[in-house]
């Protein structure tokens, strides 16, 4: 595992989820899991703070079976699918915009004890993380975001073919999304931790853009594991120590 760091750079409701407040019931028992949803795991600490990760699919949130077995002490993972609400018309897919799919975050976006929700974004989640921190800045703690762009170009061509096919409007390119938002990628100002494949596939920029891009975030740090793309269970110990350390530099400027 490789990192490398630039410290000091200039859902909620929809998704069978009840943000909580002062004096309304926890979610979930402290220690326990249960699916809410398709695709959407709680675990953890009710009271604690608060981790949203974004997958692609509801059939990814298997991946993560592992991980959320072991939530740390004083957070709570709530693991939940890209929301994609609706076809979307055609110049918003040529944009490549999540911003609709990200304002279904919101009710997600729970305050703990003053204590800010992180983001992670993994795959095509990663540009619902990013939109969702632009559209609420005051509301994000931080963001980790594994394998950007890197989970449609992996597929294989006959099947991404097919998909074409029988897929909704909604079907999405992760590149395009996020090489349409690098404009406002300097915005973000919280920390962002960045993991990918040290391998990863040629032509897909990856890391290596948002790199270039996220020019305004408090700071930067990447970690790279070996192979083409992270695997919860096989990189868990990786994507462990990313959050732990995203989490410390989140305390340390006061969210």
């Amino acid at each position: 595992m490789t990192i490398h760091s630039s410290a000091g750079r200039p859902a909620g409701a929809a998704f069978g989820i009840v943000p909580s407040s002062p004096g309304e019931a926890p979610t979930a028992r402290c220690g326990a899991s249960r699916e809410v949803g398709p695709g959407c795991v709680v675990a953890g600490d009710p009271a604690g703070r608060r981790i949203i990760l974004v997958h692609a699919a509801s059939s990814e949130s298997r991946a993560w079976t592992r991980l959320l077995r072991a939530v740390p002490a004083g957070q709570e993972w709530v693991a939940v699918p890209r929301p994609d609400p609706a076809p979307i018309n055609g110049a918003s897919r040529l944009r490549g915009d999540p911003g609709v799919p990200a304002a279904a975050l919101r009710p997600l976006l729970a305050l703990r004890r003053s204590r800010k929700p992180l983001l992670i974004g993994c795959g095509s989640g990663v540009s619902v993380a990013l939109r969702a921190v632009l559209d609420f800045p005051e509301l994000v703690g931080g963001l980790l975001l594994i394998d950007p762009m890197a989970g449609e170009a992996v597929r294989p061509g006959v099947f991404r073919r097919i998909a074409a096919r029988i897929l909704p409007p909604v079907a999405r390119d992760s590149a395009a999304e996020l090489q349409a938002m690098g404009p406002m990628l300097d915005a973000v100002r919280v920390p962002v931790t960045l993991v990918q494949g040290k391998d990863g596939p040629d032509g897909v920029p990856g890391a290596s853009f948002l790199e270039q891009r996220l020019t305004g975030c408090r700071n930067l740090t990447v970690v790279t594991v070996p192979g083409q793309q992270v695997l919860p269970a096989k990189h868990e110990s990786a994507i462990r120590g990313a959050l732990a350390a995203l989490v410390a530099s989140v305390e340390r400027g006061g969210a």
